[in-house]
């Protein structure tokens, strides 16, 4: 319970971060800074499994889809969507099937503590990055396994790379940083 609530704290004070970034930005940032919240939104919801719902927003306009347990798990996923700030519409293709409540996805062996740890671990790098004006940060993806943070993508410049690894490494328990970024010149 202690370490739910720690997490829980966490996450919150992620997303009053992820707040203030998200009032600033437009197009794809703010797409991607909506579809980050969601998904921070339904990993703490208790009556949704996040692993079930699959999010994406393009200009504002979120799409659910994925499997709910019930028609009221459809309406909350939903009307939690409407709710957050910069959603203009909802586009709610959640089915329904009895077996919907994931508590893990398929083949991997974390509990969903470390998942929760991992997502906000992700979420961090990615609003920095995406807040840094010398990365490009819709370019770069960023996954964590256990304090591990992975990025990929295509960047510019070699310094491009090195600042985005060190942004990783900088940010709250990263313990090791693999860089698999690809540089290609703009043309």
């Amino acid at each position: 319970m202690k370490h739910y609530l720690a997490m829980t704290g966490l996450m919150a004070s992620s997303l009053a971060g992820i707040q203030a970034f998200g009032v600033e930005r437009e197009g794809a940032a703010k797409d991607a800074w909506i579809d980050g919240k969601l998904e921070a939104v339904y990993a703490l919801n208790r009556h949704l499994s996040a692993f079930a719902i699959d999010t994406e927003v393009d200009k504002g306009i979120v799409h659910l889809t994925g499997k709910v347990e019930a028609d009221i798990d459809r309406d909350l996923a939903g009307e939690i969507a409407k709710n957050v700030e910069g959603v203009v519409e909802v586009d709610n293709k959640l089915a329904i099937a009895t077996d919907a409540r994931v508590t893990h996805k398929e083949g991997e062996d974390r509990s969903f503590s470390a998942w929760i740890d991992d997502a906000t671990t992700t979420a961090s790098v990615k609003s920095r990055l995406l807040g840094n004006p010398n990365t490009q940060g819709m370019q770069i993806d960023v996954d964590t396994r256990g304090d591990v943070v992975t990025l990929t993508g295509e960047v510019t410049t070699a310094e491009e790379k090195a600042l985005a690894e060190e942004i990783a490494r900088s940010t709250g328990d990263v313990k090791n940083v693999r860089n698999q970024m690809i540089v290609r010149k703009a043309l």
